[in-house]
């Protein structure tokens, strides 16, 4: 993407459409084997890298599924925005086992070698999830898909409110915390219209309507390509977790780069 000659200043932020897992109710009693974790989760994945001195050193966001197969397989397909790269393909896959107390450990060993430690509640339709490799620490979490999926463009359709949280970036180095909350207006087309207003630490808060078009593939994954007025480039990627008509909950993923 071409830039102005001034320093571009990117931001990453992730949204997810619903309310925040703080605490959730214990399970306990030994009710879980590899079969509680069967199907395909929505997933969102933030890694850290920080230094000894407590710098930021590197940051990754990251959704989209994990599909267990019930027995021993997982398998892990997610759009990765970081500090060096942006709308990156992550896919990883390796082995998985639950434990009777819903504590599972799933080990990815290609595309990647990383451990995660998955923690089940909601009978296994949800989890939370932390782990490392060599370079990033992890936190994320899962919502099991309906099924059978069957998304498309119509199933976003209307208008969303979000709420995000990421990091400001200056070239690949970052720069600060981030925040942001707006609107988005699917047509149900494939039309998107977004209206966001960014904070960062340090500068006053600055708005921006965004126009373009968006994808939603048949297993709820999708993305958004945008400009603003000043035809900078902007990304989102979703991850729809609830189709139903009254529901219809998604992961977001959204970067942006301007001046």
């Amino acid at each position: 993407m071409s830039m102005p000659s001034q320093t571009a200043v990117r931001f990453l932020f992730f949204s997810v459409l619903a309310a925040p897992l703080l605490a959730q109710t214990q399970i306990g009693g030994g009710t879980c084997n590899s079969s509680s974790l069967n199907g395909t989760y929505s997933v969102s994945i933030t890694g850290r890298q920080v230094s000894s001195t407590g710098t930021f050193t590197s940051v990754l966001l990251a959704n989209g599924s994990a599909t267990f197969d019930g027995q021993s397989t997982v398998t892990i397909a997610l759009t990765e925005d970081s500090n060096q790269a942006v709308a990156t393909s992550l896919n990883w896959s390796g082995t998985y086992s639950v434990q009777a107390n819903c504590v599972a450990v799933a080990n990815i060993t290609t595309g990647g070698s990383a451990t995660l430690n998955v923690m089940l509640y909601n009978q296994g339709k949800d989890f939370v999830m932390t782990g490392s490799d060599a370079t990033y620490s992890y936190a994320g979490s899962g919502v099991l898909q309906p099924q059978p999926t069957a998304c498309s463009a119509a199933t976003l359709n209307g208008v969303y409110t979000f709420n995000a949280q990421g990091y400001g970036l200056t070239s690949t180095s970052v720069s600060g915390v981030a925040n942001g909350a707006g609107l988005l207006q699917f047509d149900g087309q494939s039309n998107l219209t977004v209206n966001v207003t960014a904070v960062t630490s340090g500068a006053a808060s600055s708005a921006v309507t965004l126009t373009g078009s968006y994808t939603i593939s048949s297993n709820c994954l999708g993305s958004a390509t945008l400009t603003d007025s000043n035809s900078h480039a902007f990304g989102m990627s979703f991850s729809i977790y609830s189709v139903t008509a009254v529901n219809t909950n998604f992961c977001l993923l959204y970067t942006s780069r301007c001046v």
